[in-house]
């Protein structure tokens, strides 16, 4: 979401956490129920309803973006989803289907690099949400 660099701009990834500890936001479900493919070679897992929670969540992140440095990096919108495999040569055409529904808790959003071109990535910044079940959060 903060674009592609060669490198880990620490400016960047320091506003990024700064933001990121502003976020206030209780733990919340997520379902997804549908399978299907994204442009670029990924098969994805999406919600059917778009997966209102996960919106709210994304707003309030947006908010605390839109008022720093961060501000050009924030969409509009987003997509959720679950990227399950991304190879443009392995990755069917796959129209979108119903699938068994897959959830969880959602209880804490995470900073991630994703390293340009490898299957490596690193986290830069882990922040809790809140909610009755923080504790279990914590262990």
């Amino acid at each position: 979401m903060l674009g592609d660099h060669d490198g880990l701009p620490k400016p960047l990834v320091d506003a990024a956490c700064r933001a990121g500890s502003l976020v206030r936001a209780q733990a919340f479900d997520v379902t997804f129920d549908r399978l299907s493919a994204f442009g670029g070679g990924a098969l994805v897992l999406r919600g059917n309803n778009g997966i209102p929670p996960l919106q709210a969540f994304w707003r309030a992140l947006a908010s605390v973006l839109s008022d720093s440095p961060l501000k050009p990096y924030v969409p509009n919108s987003i997509e959720p989803h679950v990227t399950l495999l991304r190879d443009k040569a392995r990755v069917p055409k796959v129209d979108e289907r119903s699938i068994e529904p897959i959830g969880w808790r959602v209880r804490e959003f995470v900073l991630i690099h994703s390293f340009l071109r490898q299957d490596r990535y690193q986290v830069c910044g882990r922040w809790q949400l809140g909610g009755k079940d923080d504790a279990l959060a914590a262990m």
